[in-house]
This record gives C-alpha cells, structure tokens and sequence, in this order.
C-alpha cells in the first residue's frame, strides 16, 4: 500500500502459533518529499479487519464534497481552468488518501486496544506510534483550521473596505485586491501542503471571494445610482442657490422675485430632463429623489447659523412657486404624495420647521459657548484669588493694590490680543477683579470674627461649596474674607474628591437599603388596621409607596447629613477611608433618621388608622411634630439637617399650583423650631434685624421654595408666629414682616443702597410653574420693600402691544428695531402684571425709558392703577423674549429658559449697578 505521498508502510509478519514474540526493530520508511516521516504502521491480517462505519461516514463526505455538486466543485469554478484542473488533481488524490488514513487508523487503533487488553502495553505503544498517518491529520486538522479562519477574516476585511472597492472602477483590480488579501492572510499557513491548501482552504477562499465581488459590485452600482441622484439634486438646488443671492441683492423688487421664480422652474425642469430623459429612470423615481431633496431647500451648509437658500427665499414663496409646476401627468408638484401619505407640500413644511430648530440650535450652542468661556475666566481668576489668600491671609492694602494691578494688567493683555471672552469687557473684567481682593475697610471685632467663622463653618459642614452672596457681602473687606474664601475653595476641592462622593453614595445606598425594614419593624397602625379586619393587605398596599416616597426624602436629607459627618471627622483629623469611621457615620445616621415617623411610620404617608379614609394619601411630608406642654407652651421637634433644603425639594411638587394648600399647611403644622421662632417673633415685634440669625435667614428663603415661590417669607413668619401665638398677632407684626421679607432676599443689581434707590431681584429663573419660559422679578426700594416702582425698557424698539391680556393682566410688548445683548432685531419683549402702563401701540421707546409701572403689595387686581394685575404673586414683574414675527407673539414662538435668563442678565441687570447675581457663573 502506497499513498499519495509516496509512504509505503512496513508490515511485520508476526507467528501466531508459536506464541507472541516482540517484533524486531521496525524498517524506517522512504521519505515524501517536504514533509517528516514517522515510523511505519503494523501489519494487520485481513481475517481480523471489520469495516467500520466512522470510517464510510467519512469517505462518503469526501466524496460528496468532490462530487459534481459539491462545495468543491461549485466554489473552485471561480478559478482558471488549468489551475482549477490542478487543485482539483490535488484535492482529489488528498482525499482518496484521507479515505487510506481513516481506514488504516481504525485498524491500527484496534489492534492497539486488542495488545493493552493482553496486557502487552510496550508492543501496543510500538504498534499506536507505528502509524504513518500521523502528519497527514496533523496538516489536515491545520489545514481546515486555516480555511474557516482566512475565510472569516476576508470576509470581515471586505465588509469593512467595501466602499473603499467599489471605488475601483476595474473589475480585475478588485479581484486582484482581494487576492492579495487572501495571500496575506495565507502567510502563518505556509507550510501547509499544496494538497491541502487545494482540498481545505481554496475553496472556502474562493466562495468569500466570490461573495465579496458581488457585494463589491453592487456598492460600485450604488455609488453610480447616488451620483446621479446628485447630479439631478444639484441641477435643482442650483438655480435656486443662485436665484436666492438674486434675491438677497435686489430683495423687494418685483425683478428679482420673478428671477427666483424662473429658477426654481429651470432647475425642476433641467433636473427632471437628466434624470428621466438621459439616465432612463421613471418619474415615480423620480418624484421619490424630490421628496428626498425638498427638505434641503433649508439646510445650512455655510455654516452660518441660518438656512442657506431659505432665509431669503421663504417657505410660502416657496410653496407658491413649487405649487405652480407640473408633474408629467398633469398633477400639482406639490399635491404628490410619497409611500408614507405625505405630500410635497407637507415635506416642504417639514424642512422649513427643521430648518427653524437647527437655528435656535445653533444660535443657543454660540450663547452657551460664549458662557462658558466667560465662566472659564472668571474661574481662573477665583482661584488665583484663592491662591493670593492662602499665602496672605491678612493682605495690607499694599498688597491688594499690588495684586489687582498684576490681574488688571493681564486683562489687559488678553482684550489687547482678542483673547478676551465674547460678552465680557475689560470693565466687567475690572469689575470682577475688584471684587476678588476687596480692600479690609471693615473693623470687626474678635466676637464678630468668630461668629462669621462659625457660620462658614456651618455651612461648609452642610457640604456647600459656594460662599453665598449674602455672606461675601458681609465679609468684603474684613479679615476674615481671605479665611473664608480659603475654606469654601477647599471644601470644593473635597467635595469634587471622587474618593468622598463614593465613599457619600456608599453610606446613602446602606442606609437606603435599609430603610423598608425600618417601616415594617414599626407597622404597629399597619397591624392594628389590619386586626380590625378593614386593612387586611395595608401592609403590602400601602408600605412600598410609603418607603417609595420616604426614599426620595431620606436621600436628599441623608447625603446632606452625611457629607457634614465626613467633613467633621476629617477636620478633627480622623481617616475617612477607615472604614470603621464609615461605620460609625452610617450607624450615627440610622440612629439619627430611622426613629423619625417620616422613615418609619406608613401613616406618615398613607391614612391607615381611620376606618373611613384608609389607604388616602397624606399629602405634602411633614417635618416634625408639635404639642403643648402643661403650662400651654408649646413643644415643637423639627427634624432637620439642612435648614429645610431637602424638605424643600420634596414640598414644591406638593405646593407649586396650590398656594391655597400652603397657606392651610402653615396654619395648622410648624414648619419652624422654637428657636427660629423665637428669632422671628423678636424681629416682628421690634423691627430690627440684629438679631436674625444666618441659619434662620437659610430656613426661611427654603421654605418660600418650598411653597413654590406662591407664598412670601413675610406671610411664612406671620403664619407660624400667630399659631405660636394661639391666634394673637399684634398690628406691628405685619409691617415688620415685609422688612422680614426684604431683609433676606438678596438683589442681583440695584441703584444703591440708600432707602431711595432701587434694588432688582429676581425670584424665578426657572418658570416651571407654567408652560411659559419667562422671568420674574421685583423692583424694590431700598429697604422699604416698597414694589410700586418704574422699570426702565432693556431695549429699544416699538410698542407692537399695549394693553390688558388674560393672565398678564396690564401687559406691553416691544419689537427689537436692532440687535443688542441676549437679543437680535425683531425679537419681541413681553412685559406683563403692571399696575399701569406709560406707552401705546406704536409708539416708539427708547432703552432705559419708563414703560410701566409695578403693582404694590396690596392683593393683586384689587386697587386699578395701584395693585398688580393678571394673576401671580402682588408686585412682581413677568419678562418673556419672542422670537421675530407678527401678531400677539405665540408660546411656540418664545425663547428656551437659558436664553430668557440670559437675556435678562445682559440687558435688565446693566440697568442697575450690578450689586451680586448667586446664578451667575
């Protein structure tokens, strides 16, 4: 028996009768050229051999696989003939050879099992390594290895250049694109055998190449097919570029409307007579590439902002004139409708309203690009203002000068090179500096040094990061405003530590997770619901909504705790990556929250003790509770760790669109601790601030956004101090509340201080309390809260509107006759709530201009030309920007909240001299 190979194996004849005698050294057989010999195989009496079915298994797919049909066959016709016959030779001597090994295997396999069973297992080792067959599986199994991975990896090749193919126009270069592939990919398979490379690689190589050349190709058909659709949209979006700079040359003539008009006939028809007449495609195909086009008619390609062919040729001439061409068969071009249903007419909509979104887009990324440029500035310098102060933490006024100077000098440089922040001058830039090295103008003593230090300290322990406006105001000029300004920017940079807000979440999610079993460990209403057989399920109906509700609260309040725990242990010096640390902090807060009703008793939320309300929600969270002791004082428990921040949070929802609720809320439930209210009581009945702590101050302006901004901090103190009082509330009380109230808020500009001067401030940047993006504000006098004052118009324009609007009440819009800051020409200003207006309907203003006048605090509507009007809080102003267009401006047509406030800050606020603004960053 010889193989294909050349290897004649050496049969050993053993004597059966005289009994088993080891072989003599077996023969080494001749060597195949190119490949290692193995010892010869073991001679096997044809008595003994069986067929074996593995073995005709595998012959049979061989054979399949040479067969006329098969994959072979089929895959190697993509080659030359004469080499096609070659590998086929080839594969076909492999396989009658693979059909040699199988057989031969099997029986040497055998007779291997047959010596081990008779316990010869040294001849059976001879006779199992004899086999000659062993590089042929060993190239056999590389080989069809080698197949499927080349193949696969053409393949992925292919799919990934296939566009970069199709760009080859020659059909042979492709092919010989691949095949060079193929080779590169043949390279860590190179001492595998022709015959096997013929048998197991080629044709799978083959068949992917074969695929490829397809899919190649038909990409090449598809870039023709893309090109003449751009060729048939670019003759009909030319004319029509070129008749809009007509247009925008001679805008207005009847020369240049009737010149766009001819364009947009020529290119439809130009386009139509090569796609359809030149190329051959039909009309239907034809209409579809409109379909796809029209939209363009409004894209912006220039990179400008605005729509390239639209923004001088609009929409409805458009439409007029689209609406006067004919399709071959006679219809209205834009009466066509596409496979969706939607015309022409509704396609050519589509693109204009787009176009409009892509605008406001653009335009709202340039104004958030210009801010954020101008905050990077201005963070720079804060934090060179910092470094100054740590290194002098008492500068003389030598050193201030010294250090405005240098910062001066530089601003300079930056606006002498261009590289000044668009928006920001070199005055703003001044004034900023200015305000970062105050001079120490104030003397303070040791006493009061201390309790500012303490109220940082406070505040910093409450994880803020910011100095509040409020309190740089009142530190400016003292030597504590270095300290300060230190310590907030480290309490930042702690703050932002990834460390510390991991290690925060940690103890959060620790003392969630735990909050249910607090519930169900206190569900004694629960049972006693259930035990008088009205509540049976209470606990499963009403426990999850109650812990879903009480998780909401505990993780505000709860990181909050949290973070002033870390921040005081890491003052006293203690690790707070010990994790025995982290665990005395989250046993201190489930000490702290879980014995509270709000994160343990179900009735805090759902009403499972009364019979006849059971499972009715409670409504807003409460804080606390309260009761009277027996000498009729009251005893009241707020539980609180941050001046009623996360109470605020939860509340709004509850009071936003119902002030009538809030006001119910605060007469029956105290929503300040006894010594707040012993504060505000002192406050109330003398008039003077002295005495009103910062921490108090905090309560009471996170209550009012608690109750949704709908009821005053003067009413909040008048409120809780009459039912501490049981009902009294003496005729002062009132007068000084407004004082209350004027005294916390903080302005963002203002004339001076003086009580004649007056002081803007601004109580809704975000005006989520309606469907309108707006700003609300008051103009106030001095410390008088006096709100019957002018307002100066931010712009210059013409009364488009005056007069009464539901809802607005006395209202006035102006129509922007030029572009100014946080505005363009056209723009409409809404101005809504006066008391009185000063202009009429075309009438034209000036910036700075009296316009109207504001409502007092007396009830809104109550007194013509004095009270507000409309509906919303007495005194207050509603500031609104429009974009360009005609009639009472449209909801649709107002600007995004970013741009209200923007525009706000850049034309209402230069109105004043700016006094602080916390939402400016």
């Amino acid at each position: 028996m010889t193989s294909s190979f050349g290897i004649t194996p050496q049969r050993q004849i053993r004597d059966l009768v005289a009994g088993p005698e080891r072989p003599q050294d077996l023969a080494r057989p001749a060597e195949p050229a190119g490949l290692p010999q193995q010892v010869g195989g073991q001679l096997q009496y044809s008595a003994s051999y069986q067929q074996d079915n593995r073995l005709a298994t595998a012959v049979k797919g061989i054979e399949n696989f040479l067969s006329k049909e098969g994959a072979f066959t089929t895959a190697s016709e993509t080659l030359f003939e004469n080499y096609k016959l070659q590998k086929y030779n080839e594969a076909k001597a492999l396989a009658a050879s693979e059909a040699n090994a199988y057989r031969d295997s099997v029986g040497i396999a055998d007779e291997t099992k047959a010596l081990k069973k008779k316990g010869d297992s040294e001849l059976a080792r001879q006779t199992q390594l004899s086999n000659p067959w062993v590089n042929f599986f060993y190239y056999d199994t590389k080989a069809t290895n080698a197949g499927k991975d080349i193949s696969v990896q053409l393949g992925a090749w292919g799919k990934q250049n296939a566009e970069k193919l199709a760009e080859i126009e020659d059909p042979g270069q492709r092919s010989a694109a691949i095949a060079a592939k193929a080779q590169e990919l043949m390279k860590p398979y190179a001492d595998v055998p022709a015959a096997f490379q013929a048998a197991k690689i080629d044709p799978l190589v083959s068949s992917v190449s074969l695929d490829l050349k397809k899919v190649i190709q038909e990409k090449s058909y598809e870039r023709r097919a893309l090109t003449d659709q751009n060729t048939a949209a670019e003759k009909f979006l030319g004319p029509l570029r070129l008749g809009s700079s007509f247009v925008k040359g001679t805008f207005g003539s009847e020369q240049g409307t009737v010149f766009a008009a001819d364009a947009i006939q020529n290119g439809y028809n130009d386009s139509r007579a090569y796609y359809v007449d030149i190329r051959g495609y039909s009309e239907k195909e034809f209409n579809a590439l409109l379909f796809k086009e029209i939209p363009n008619l409004f894209i912006d390609k220039n990179g400008d902002g605005y729509n390239d062919i639209g923004e001088t040729y609009s929409y409805l001439n458009f439409a007029k004139t689209l609406g006067d061409i004919k399709t071959a068969d006679g219809q209205s071009l834009l009466s066509l409708r596409n496979a969706k249903g939607q015309t022409m007419r509704e396609a050519l909509e589509e693109g204009a309203v787009k176009a409009v979104k892509a605008q406001e887009t653009f335009e709202g990324s340039v104004e958030r690009g210009i801010q954020r440029v101008q905050r990077e500035f201005k963070r720079n310098q804060a934090n060179a203002s910092t470094q100054f102060y740590s290194q002098n933490p008492n500068p003389n006024d030598d050193q201030i000068v010294s250090q405005r100077e240098a910062a001066k000098a530089e601003a300079r440089q930056l606006a002498a090179r261009g590289l000044l922040p668009d928006g920001l001058s070199v005055a703003d830039a001044f004034d900023q500096i200015d305000k970062l090295y105050p001079f120490q103008s104030k003397d303070i003593s040791p006493e009061q040094q201390a309790r500012l230090q303490i109220e940082v300290d406070d505040l910093i322990a409450q994880g803020i990061t910011q100095m509040p406006a409020d309190l740089a105001a009142r530190l400016e000029g003292t030597p504590a405003y270095g300290k300060a300004l230190v310590a907030f920017a480290k309490s930042q940079r702690e703050a932002a530590n990834p460390a510390t807000q991991k290690t925060t979440d940690a103890i959060v999610r620790n003392l969630l997770g735990g909050l249910k079993g607090n519930f169900q460990s206190k569900d004694e209403q629960l049972k006693a619901a259930a035990a008088q057989g009205k509540a049976g399920d209470a606990k499963e109906k009403f426990l999850q909504p109650a812990v879903t509700q009480a998780s909401q609260r505990l993780k505000a309040e709860g990181t909050i705790y949290i973070r002033r725990k870390l921040s005081e242990a890491a003052q006293r010096g203690e690790n707070i990556n010990d994790p025995a640390v982290q665990l005395r902090i989250s046993q201190d807060a489930q000490s702290y929250f879980y014995q509270r009703p709000e994160y343990s008793d179900v009735d805090s939320y759902y009403d499972i003790t009364n019979l006849q309300s059971i499972g009715k929600a409670k409504g807003a969270p409460v804080l606390g509770s309260s009761k009277k002791d027996a000498t009729g004082r009251w005893q009241i428990s707020i539980q609180d760790a941050d001046n009623r921040a996360s109470f605020a949070a939860i509340a709004r929802p509850y009071f936003v669109n119902n002030p009538a609720a809030a006001r119910e809320y605060l007469s029956n439930q105290f929503v300040l601790n006894e010594k707040e209210l012993g504060e505000i009581n002192k406050v109330l009945a003398t008039g003077s601030m002295a005495g009103l702590s910062q921490s108090t101050r905090r309560s009471l302006g996170n209550l009012e956004t608690a109750f949704g901004n709908r009821v005053s901090i003067a009413e909040i103190a008048r409120k809780q101090t009459i039912k501490f009082l049981d009902g009294n509330e003496p005729p002062i009380y009132r007068v000084n509340a407004e004082k209350l109230r004027a005294a916390i808020k903080t302005p963002v500009a203002g004339t001076g201080v003086k009580p004649q001067d007056s002081l803007l401030y601004v109580y809704s940047g975000n005006h989520a309390h309606s469907g309108n993006r707006a700003v609300d504000f008051q103009i106030e006098r001095g410390n008088r809260a006096q709100t019957a004052n002018p307002l100066p118009s931010p712009i210059s324009g013409i009364v488009r509107f005056s007069g009464q609007v539901q809802g607005f009440g006395n209202t006035v819009v102006i129509e922007a006759l030029e572009s100014g800051p946080g505005y363009r020409r056209g723009d409409r200003l809404l101005l809504g709530h006066a008391a009185r207006l000063n202009v009429q309907t075309g009438q034209r203003v000036n910036r700075g201009q009296s316009i109207l006048v504001a409502g007092d605090s007396s009830p809104i509507n109550s007194a013509p030309g004095r009270s507000s009007t409309g509906t919303g809080t007495p005194g207050h102003l509603h500031s609104q920007l429009f974009r360009p267009g005609q009639g009472f401006p449209n909801q649709k047509d107002q600007y995004g909240q970013e741009n209200q406030n923007s525009f706000v800050r850049k034309s209402l606020y230069p109105l004043f001299r700016t006094v602080s603004d916390p939402n400016r960053r």
